[in-house]
């Protein structure tokens, strides 16, 4: 290789690998005071660089708080994600790898609980700060994963007769993920407003949410 190409290559992933540490601290900064009382200076701090450097990577605030949500989304969904390449997760029909995706839901509850609350913080962020589609796209790629595995999924019951044909894999689709994840949201941060909110488990409200899913879903 050319000696010149080696250097901006070596040069090249320096940056990527400095971005993601930036990154990494807005990350920290956001989960301590909250996305919107975190300033480029506390990130700049944490990430112990000049604040004219976290500029030189992201020209606004925004462009950090969308590859903050990109970066967990891939770390904590991407590993539960594993499991659905494995031989057994084949094995079954398709009604069946529907549930076991939506079951992801209550794994993620219970072990992730700061990235569900994250996740509302970054929602009201976008809606305040008015974001537009375009600059979510980077974002929204990540997220297609967990599309793809559904779809997959829905019509792999379709031909395997487990699941309705009738089905509109967007409608199911987008209802049920936003329920989930909205509810999972009220468990986190608005879950026990009321004495009443304590008697039925978060788990038990999800499992409940998932059943009524695969009623409509499956023949």
């Amino acid at each position: 290789m050319d000696l010149k190409i080696k250097r901006n290559l070596e040069m090249e992933n320096q940056k990527k690998k400095r971005k993601k540490e930036v990154v990494i601290a807005a990350i920290s900064v956001f989960k301590e005071n909250g996305i919107d009382n975190s300033k480029m200076t506390d990130i700049a701090e944490r990430a112990e660089i000049g604040v004219a450097t976290v500029y030189r990577y992201f020209k606004t605030k925004t462009e950090i708080v969308i590859a903050a949500a990109a970066i967990l989304w891939e770390e904590k969904i991407s590993i539960l994600y594993n499991k659905f390449s494995e031989a057994t997760f084949m094995t079954i029909n398709g009604a069946d790898r529907v549930r076991e995706i939506l079951n992801l839901f209550i794994e993620v509850y219970q072990k992730y609980p700061e990235f569900i609350s994250f996740l509302e913080h970054f929602d009201n962020y976008i809606v305040k700060e008015s974001i537009s589609i375009e600059d979510l796209m980077s974002y929204e790629n990540i997220i297609i994963d967990t599309k793809s595995a559904i779809f997959h999924a829905i019509d792999q019951g379709k031909k395997d007769g487990s699941i309705k044909n009738a089905i509109d894999n967007d409608s199911f689709y987008i209802t049920i993920t936003h329920s989930l994840m909205s509810l999972c949201q009220k468990l986190i941060l608005r879950g026990t407003i009321l004495k009443s909110d304590r008697n039925i488990p978060g788990e038990t409200q999800l499992k409940i949410l998932i059943d009524m899913a695969m009623l409509y879903l499956v023949k």
